[in-house]
């Protein structure tokens, strides 16, 4: 089978889109009852029931770093809106348009282009591939690897159609095969760039293809094409005959003439057989396997054995055909279009799954931690009009409207983590992105009880400053990643009890330990602006609520160790392997140890424990996300490519907050040493009396 794929892949580049004898207005992929219904429609990605609006969602992000497209000419809002092929006319957020040319200039008239959701671009490409090509799509950030494809490079990052990367297709695809053999870590960023720009580009390819295999016409009737097979072929009707002729070649089905001119008539169906590159549609019977079926996979599967096709699988088949097949009849569409989810429905109930479907586009639409970001930074400059006049009543009203927004903004963050846990039925750490969700709801709910016992607005600016910048943290590495942060995991770990107790107890071991960190730099900063000084009231405060939130880090972080070494031992038969995940928890309880210890014994005082703070934090950092660039150990959650800077950029931020509560101290000490001015003071200094 991959032999096949790999023969059809090669296609790929003489490969055309052909149109449908009367083609769709762009207007009926717009309409919300159309909308909403391919939005609902549940598939299969990944081993996951999602809904088919996340598949867009994800795909649109990978290919353009965001979830909407604007329909230009140049691109994004940088030309005229982009002409219809067929009709000629602009699509404007006002519907089809006729060029205009003003007389005063005699240049075309700009409107303003049409916006399309992630839902109706993936229609869009679907019906109207001869749009799609035309479509600023594919974000690329480095214009050296525009060059190096032979082409024409237009800003340092800019957006380019199908059409404009199409011409180089064979050199980058002959670069992307070359390149993928060098380690990611050793690619150059043009490297990279093209290797990503390649996938994308396949992938788009695959997607504007998804309903060739049904478009008519397919083309000229194919030299020695069998008797019965068509054209023009409608799969759900001739699958089986098409099959047995090619079995009855005896030989690779692509040295097959008409096999060879039908797959380039249905590449695009064939190609997403692929469970990597594409989704599934068709549910199986209930008690069947869990993989779901589709064109691709149908034809495939057929080809590659020695059954024929059943005839639920063909009655699947052919009415998804009816759905395309009903255009350009709106009525007939939309009619068409309910009747497959309906079905695909009810066979997902029967089989019980797809229960979540509702409730994850709830989540993809309601936008939890994006707007939990806004509202804690809101929620920050509240914070910060309390300093404005302390005592007076507007300090009041300040506190209290902080007091609402940050609690609003954590009730979202802990509402989306508990949705995506319903959602996918299991604890609500599994990936280095839910680490970031569960450890900024963590820090902003201990800000909230920090505050709630001290009442002196230190726990509302740690809720702020911890809840702003995890939530900027997601929201950055999901745009980065580009992958749907709902990861199907093995049935084990989904029950696992390890899973349930181990992961978050060590991620609250992080926040609490973060939270520590984070008091210590309001410490250094506030002493900067001279807001206090040592032993002084607030600075008092600081230190007893900075011991406190160590205290439960090495409480939190110590039994998340021990509990993670018992499951050490159940999976791998080792309690402890210093491997660099344990290695870091270890490194954290050691840290927290040492600073209490420090602490009790009076070796550090003040300004020694925030400065050790500062250390612990930089070490949950190395923990959290360190570790996992080293490409070492079972625990690693996967390279990220650019984090590395990132890391740096903090731990250079905490040097230089150390180095300036050294400098503190030094100048302390110096103060407090007295001063005498001949040899009798001295010894009057060191004599018992004083």
């Amino acid at each position: 089978m991959k032999t096949l794929r790999s023969a059809l892949l090669a296609l790929f580049t003489l490969s055309g889109f052909a149109a449908a004898a009367e083609l769709p207005p762009l207007d009926l992929f717009r309409d919300k009852e159309v909308v909403e219904t391919f939005a609902s429609i549940p598939v299969q990605e990944s081993g996951r029931i999602k809904p088919l609006e996340n598949v867009a969602s994800y795909r649109l992000l990978r290919f353009r770093a965001r979830r909407s497209i604007w329909l230009t000419d140049t691109g994004e809002m940088d030309g005229m809106a982009l002409a219809d092929p067929v009709t000629k006319k602009l699509i404007t957020k006002d519907g089809y348009m006729d060029v205009v040319i003003d007389p005063k200039d005699g240049k075309p008239v700009k409107p303003k282009p049409l916006k399309l959701s992630s839902v109706e671009w993936m229609l869009m490409s679907w019906f109207r591939p001869d749009i799609g090509r035309t479509v600023p799509l594919f974000k690329v950030d480095n214009s050296s690897a525009i060059t190096e494809l032979g082409l024409t490079a237009k800003a340092k990052r800019d957006q380019y159609t199908y059409a404009e990367i199409e011409p180089a297709r064979q050199v980058m695809m002959k670069k992307m095969g070359e390149y993928r053999e060098i380690p990611p870590r050793k690619q150059t960023p043009e490297q990279r760039m093209i290797v990503q720009l390649a996938a994308n580009f396949l992938d788009y390819e695959m997607i504007m293809g998804h309903f060739d295999f049904i478009r008519e016409p397919v083309g000229e009737k194919p030299e020695g094409l069998p008797a019965g097979v068509g054209p023009p072929i409608r799969l759900s009707k001739t699958l089986n005959a098409f099959v047995a002729a090619v079995r009855a070649n005896n030989g690779p089905p692509m040295q097959i003439p008409w096999f060879r001119a039908f797959a380039q008539g249905a590449l695009g169906a064939m190609m997403s057989g692929n469970p990597e590159q594409q989704y599934r549609i068709f549910p199986p019977a209930p008690g069947a396997n869990n993989v779901w079926n589709g064109p691709g996979e149908m034809i495939f599967g057929a080809i590659n054995s020695d059954k024929d096709v059943t005839a639920d699988q063909l009655a699947w088949l052919a009415q998804y055909e009816d759905v395309y097949l009903a255009l350009p009849d709106a009525a007939k569409f939309k009619a068409a279009s309910k009747a497959l989810l309906t079905k695909i429905q009810e066979a997902a109930k029967a089989r019980g799954e797809g229960q979540s479907i509702a409730l994850e586009r709830h989540s993809m639409r309601a936008d939890y931690f994006f707007y939990a970001q806004w509202i804690f930074l809101v929620g920050f400059i509240a914070v910060a009009l309390t300093w404005v006049s302390p005592g007076s009543r507007f300090e009041k009203a300040a506190r209290l409207c902080a007091w609402l927004l940050l609690g609003a903004a954590t009730a979202l963050a802990v509402t989306g983590v508990v949705i995506r846990c319903i959602i996918m039925q299991r604890p609500p750490i599994t990936t280095l992105y839910e680490t970031i969700l569960f450890i900024g709801a963590s820090c902003a709910l201990l800000g909230l009880m920090a505050e709630w016992l001290t009442k002196r607005g230190l726990g509302l600016l740690v809720t702020a400053i911890g809840g702003t910048a995890c939530m900027f943290l997601s929201i950055q590495f999901e745009a980065s990643e580009a992958t749907d942060t709902l990861q199907q995991l093995q049935a084990v770990l989904i029950t696992n009890f390890w899973l349930s107790t181990h992961v978050p107890m060590i991620n609250l071991g992080y926040a609490a330990c973060m939270v520590a960190a984070l008091i210590s730099m309001i410490y250094f900063i506030q002493r900067l602006f001279g807001v206090f000084k040592t032993g002084e009231g607030d600075s008092r405060l600081l230190t007893r609520v900075a011991y406190g939130f160590i205290a439960t880090g090495l409480f939190l972080s110590l039994v998340g160790t021990v509990l993670g070494g018992i499951w050490a031992n159940y999976s791998w038969g080792r309690f402890w392997g210093w491997d660099p995940k344990e290695n870091g928890a270890l490194m954290i309880v050691l840290m927290c140890l040492v600073i209490l210890h420090a602490r009790l014994g009076g070796y550090i005082r003040e300004i020694g424990l925030h400065c050790c703070n500062l250390i612990l934090g930089c070490i949950v950092i190395f923990s959290w996300f360190g570790v996992n660039q080293l490409g070492v150990g079972l625990h690693a959650y996967g390279f990220t490519d650019g984090i590395w800077p990132k890391i740096y950029g903090y731990w250079l931020s905490q040097l230089l907050l150390m180095g300036y509560g050294v400098f503190l101290s030094l100048n302390e000490r110096r103060v407090k040493t007295p001063k005498v001015e001949n040899v009798e003071d001295v010894k009057l200094a060191k004599s018992p009396a004083h």
